[in-house]
Parts: structure tokens; sequence; C-alpha cells
């Protein structure tokens, strides 16, 4: 029988195994190791966060404001104000993982309701009673996930580093004395690779980004550029349809006399999120092109 650390790596890297197991394993290591701040980190992935406080950076997701028509399902709300659109794209995710896989399996997008002020100041900034929720692609719901899992085989990997491994399960005092006398924190094993700019933030807390420099000719030169490479970007069929979407709002709105820079500027973001969470390297390509504009 294999040491339930060297186990533990082993499940991280096989991604037929639910990360909800995978916490679970993980949780026996902290318990019998008296690891308490992973011990809470790992109950609060399973069980989910009550609060934003304590909701760690890598949960902080990006999506689309959206109203209900019964017409024609949910649609964009676009802001004239590019602070607005940006402060109420911006949430955290406080759904245990188990939640996040179902949805994931599902291939359903992650729907995140406004509190009733918040509904209530978006419904009167667009003149309409309206049904509005944030729609994050699942994108965002694999980041998370797979945040989790690099956390789990990053901290497995140094409790071996360290001599932890727990024979039949079984941890020595030895190995525990030196658990005790390592700093395992969560933050320590987790690293955004993206370069996005992601920030844990109140409910008031505002990120500011622009465009860097408002050129109608260089924004067409993305998008050209992006519509060319679009077949070889790895997404799902949804996200597929919701980035054309977002390519067809600037094109209509670059080739206005008076284009709105805050649409622009949403839909651009958009673009990125969708990127960000897609597998390949004509995505990686396109995002360091669009970080020239935003």
């Amino acid at each position: 029988m294999k040491p339930i650390v060297i186990e533990l790596q082993q499940d991280a890297l096989n991604s037929d195994i639910p990360v909800t197991d995978l916490l679970r394993k993980a949780y026996v290591v902290a318990r019998k190791l008296k690891l308490s701040d992973f011990e809470k980190w790992i109950k609060l992935e399973l069980y989910g966060y009550l609060g934003n406080e304590n909701t760690p950076e890598y949960r902080n997701v990006h999506g689309s404001v959206k109203a209900w028509n019964p017409y024609h399902g949910w649609q964009p709300i676009y802001f004239e104000e590019p602070t607005i659109a940006e402060s109420l794209s911006k949430r955290k995710s406080t759904q245990r993982v188990a939640e996040l896989e179902s949805l994931l399996q599902k291939g359903d997008n992650l729907q995140m309701p406004f509190s009733a002020e918040q509904e209530n100041e978006i419904c009167n900034a667009i003149g309409e009673r309206v049904q509005v929720t944030l729609m994050t692609p699942s994108t965002n719901i694999i980041r998370v996930i797979d945040a989790v899992r690099n956390i789990i085989l990053n901290w497995a990997l140094k409790l071996e580093e360290d001599g932890v491994l727990g024979e039949n399960m079984t941890f020595s005092d030895d190995e525990k004395d030196k658990a005790e006398s390592h700093s395992y924190n969560v933050n320590h094993f987790y690293a955004e690779v993206t370069g996005s700019q992601i920030q844990q933030s109140s409910p008031n807390a505002k990120q500011t980004q622009s465009l860097k420099e408002f050129s109608t000719t260089n924004i067409n030169n993305f998008i050209s550029s992006l519509k060319e490479k679009i077949n070889d970007i790895e997404v799902n069929e949804d996200i597929s349809k919701e980035l054309n979407a977002e390519i067809s709002t600037i094109e209509i709105q670059s080739s206005s006399p008076k284009p709105k820079k805050g649409i622009i500027k949403e839909s651009l973001s958009s673009i990125r999120t969708i990127l960000e969470g897609a597998t390949g390297s004509v995505a990686g390509q396109l995002l360091l092109e669009l970080g020239k504009l935003i």
C-alpha cells in the first residue's frame, strides 16, 4: 500500500478523480497531522463559503450581467459607465466544490443572482423591471476547480519533500513533528499564471482598467485576428456562441459614428475571460494581443 501522501499526489494528477473526493482524502491528511489552517480551508471548499470575507482570490469570477426576456431568454445588459459594468461583472464564487463540479458535468453556466438592492439599482438603470443575474461561463468554474486541485498537489509534494508520507494511512510522531515545524499556508501553494488583474474585493471595491488607447483601427485588427483563429480556440459550443456574440457587439460599435467605449470595453473584457479559460497556444497568443488594448 502506498503512503497516503503519494496517493494524494497521484489522485491530484488524475483528472478522472473528482476534486470533492480529493478534498476528502486531503482532509484525512490534514486532520491526522493537526494542520488546522489546511483543515479549515478544506472544510470551506467542501461545505461552501458563507461570507465573502474568507473567500480566496482564485474564486473571483468574471461574467456578463444579463436580464431575462420571456421571448429571447437571457440577454446581455450594456452600461454606459464602464466602472459600473466592471464592478457588477465581478463576483466571488462561494459554492461548495461538489456543486461546481455538478454544474460542469451538466455543461451549465454559473448563474449568480444579485442582491435585492443591486437588482433594484440595475432595473432603475435600464428602466425596466426584469429578473437579472450575473452569468459566468463554465471556464470560470474550471479555473476554480483546477486551482483547488493544484493547491492539493503542491501541498502533497511539499509534504513529501519535508519527509512526511503517512505509511498505511498513519503518520509517525517524527512525521507529525516535521509537519508541525513547517508552515503550510494555502496561499503559498496557489499561483495565478494568467497575468489577469484579480483582487479580493469588498462589495464596493472597484478595479480600474481602461482601454489603453482607444483606437477602432487597433480594435478591428484584433477582432480580425480573433476571427481568423476562432476555430482553433478550444472551448465548448456555448462558450463559442458567447464569443461570437461579443465579437458582433464590438463590430457594431466600431462601425458606429459614435462608438460607445464602455460597451466595447465590456465585450473585450468578456473575450479576455473566455480566452483565459481556453486551452491551447492560440488562446495565449490572442491574450497577448488583447493585453495591448486593455
